[in-house]
């Protein structure tokens, strides 16, 4: 009789044991109740996932009076989608083995609703902390179309600032969620205009874990490509050019000596800031065996000749006049963006690329007294 109460507290604590295994087990996989607003015709919902093939079908389910039901298991988080026939409209989601309430519109002109998921919530907390930002860059664009090229410095400084303030923010959700697939999914448009040295901090940046996901593959591609690109190592390519001044200048006549080529336009803020940084080093070395080449991607001589004169720059200016899209000198050095900048040792060899100005005057601090 004394081994009772023992037995039952073993009983009672197996069956809390049971039961907390099915209370997880119900939890296991993704649970999608939708609500379409104003629509009570019968219909189909599609719920689809993106591959690096492209949109690809995960299930399909009835819509009756306006709702519609989900569930299954992922193995890991993923872009997803919900469709819904007749009305041609979708919803996007950062979908996970989590619950989802979804509130979607007939009329393109309401606002539809996401409630659940981690990922999501990330998302949405990146997008407040950014909403004001992004409200003033939008107003601030909108004036920057509207404008000549040559009268874009202004909003164009201004631009940059937020920019960065927002960048500043991007690496700090990067650095608080290394594995999350709502962060990689906000760097994503700026993989395609990262040099060699951006991809190399995102790729250390990012956990490997991300690796089942199509946009990380994509940043590791998109590194191997940049990096066997890298002109790192390399003799510069020789070419030929017509300066401001209209003279003719080969980069070959400048062996001897340590040579930044800075492709740069009118129109690049950043590339004008960086002008004004790069003039006092100049200044200190250029008789110390330094010299400096401005390759110029604008396509209209007054713009690039008035930005010169204003910058004050004293060094050597040379352009195509055909714009970045369309100029050989580009796409022979694999420049893409601006500005973009190499270092040549005194044989004309790539020593450096995309480095910044306090990392040039130590090279050259370094380099040149020996």
């Amino acid at each position: 009789m004394k081994n009772i109460p023992i037995l039952r507290s073993t009983m009672l604590a197996g069956l809390m044991i049971l039961m907390a295994k099915n209370q997880v087990c119900a939890q296991t996989g993704y649970h999608i109740n939708g609500r379409i607003a104003d629509f009570d015709q019968p219909s189909v919902a599609y719920l689809y996932k993106f591959t690096e093939k492209g949109r690809e079908l995960i299930d399909s389910t009835t819509v009756i009076n306006g709702t519609f039901k989900f569930k299954g298991v992922v193995e890991h988080p993923l872009s997803a989608s919900v469709q819904i026939r007749k009305i041609r409209r979708s919803l996007s989601l950062l979908l996970e083995n989590e619950n989802y309430q979804l509130l979607m519109q007939s009329d393109w002109k309401n606002k539809e609703e996401i409630h659940g998921g981690t990922q999501m919530g990330i998302k949405d907390s990146y997008e407040a902390e950014t909403a004001s930002l992004s409200a003033q860059m939008r107003e601030i664009a909108t004036r920057y179309e509207k404008l000549p090229k040559e009268d874009r410095i202004k909003e164009g400084e201004e631009l940059n600032t937020l920019n960065a303030k927002e960048m500043d923010i991007k690496y700090k959700y990067i650095r608080k969620y290394p594995s999350s697939l709502a962060v990689l999914h906000i760097m994503r448009p700026q993989f395609e205009v990262m040099n060699l040295k951006e991809l190399q901090e995102m790729k250390s940046l990012f956990s490997p874990e991300l690796s089942y996901a199509p946009e990380y593959q994509k940043l590791l591609r998109l590194y191997d490509q940049k990096a066997a690109a890298s002109l790192v190592g390399q003799q510069a390519p020789d070419f030929s050019i017509s300066t401001l001044a209209g003279k003719s200048f080969n980069l070959s006549a400048l062996k001897g000596k340590y040579v930044v080529l800075d492709f740069w336009a009118s129109w690049c803020t950043p590339c004008r800031a960086a002008n004004q940084k790069i003039k006092p080093i100049y200044e200190h070395y250029k008789n110390k065996g330094f010299e400096m080449v401005s390759v110029s991607m604008d396509d209209k001589r007054n713009l690039w000749e008035n930005a010169v004169k204003k910058d004050g720059l004293p060094w050597i200016q040379v352009s195509e006049l055909s714009g970045i899209k369309d100029s050989a000198l580009a796409q022979k050095y694999g420049v893409v963006s601006l500005p973009t900048v190499f270092l040549l040792d005194k044989t004309g060899k790539v020593i450096a690329q995309n480095i910044s100005e306090k990392e040039l005057e130590e090279l050259l601090n370094h380099n040149l007294k020996k």
